[in-house]
């Protein structure tokens, strides 16, 4: 452990934001795992309590259901039902406007872990030009200390490079893992909304028929 903190406190300066780089994509990686579970958007007995109650026809219970366990899938189940009635056009402008409220949090830190990709290499970047130019500095003066001082700028230069690369590469799978894991769970939900949509809307026109 002593030699690694010895390793990274040779990388000078530009190793404080490197390090705060880190520390904040580790924060979002684990908030996003724990938030990105299709269990807390798409409850397994909530999805089948409602598949049940409305193809039943039980359309209040089901509303009165959604209002008792909110969330975003029972939210976007109660706005159906309660504007099934409405023209197609009309509803699926609804459902849209209304998912996009409920589920924006899904994207949430994504936008921020990709700064980060593309922020640490940078600053890895500059930590290499701050290390080369105090080597130049050294070689320009060639004073006793050259050996040393050369030594010093050439880990700096190599030590902040290789950091903004490793806080890079991992943060780069991850947020595009991330960000399928959430279109994943968007695509789930709307091929279901859509199927109770048009469920929804069918069990309505049977029922005007047979009035």
């Amino acid at each position: 452990m002593t030699h690694i903190l010895r390793i990274l406190s040779s990388g000078g300066l530009v190793m404080i934001p490197l390090g705060l780089l880190s520390l904040v994509a580790v924060a979002i990686v684990i908030e996003r795992f724990w938030t990105l579970r299709a269990s807390r958007y798409m409850q397994p007995t909530t999805v089948a309590t409602l598949n049940e109650l409305l193809a039943g026809g039980r359309f209040k219970q089901a509303v009165d259901y959604c209002r008792r366990n909110p969330g975003p899938y029972a939210d976007l189940v109660a706005t159906l039902v309660e504007n099934r009635h409405a023209p197609y056009d009309e509803l699926k402008q609804i459902m849209e406007d209304t998912a996009r409220h409920r589920l924006h949090n899904l994207q949430r830190g994504l936008a921020a872990l990709g700064t980060i990709v593309a922020g640490a290499p940078l600053l890895g970047l500059l930590g290499t030009v701050v290390g080369m130019i105090k080597i130049f500095a050294v070689v320009a003066t060639a004073g006793s200390q050259v050996t040393e001082a050369l030594s010093m700028g050439i880990s700096e230069a190599l030590v902040t490079t290789a950091s903004g690369l490793i806080i890079a590469i991992p943060t780069l799978f991850t947020h595009s893992f991330l960000e399928a894991r959430a279109g994943g769970i968007i695509a789930e939900m709307e091929i279901r909304l859509i199927d109770l949509m048009h469920f929804v809307r069918r069990s309505d026109e049977d029922d005007e028929v047979a009035a």
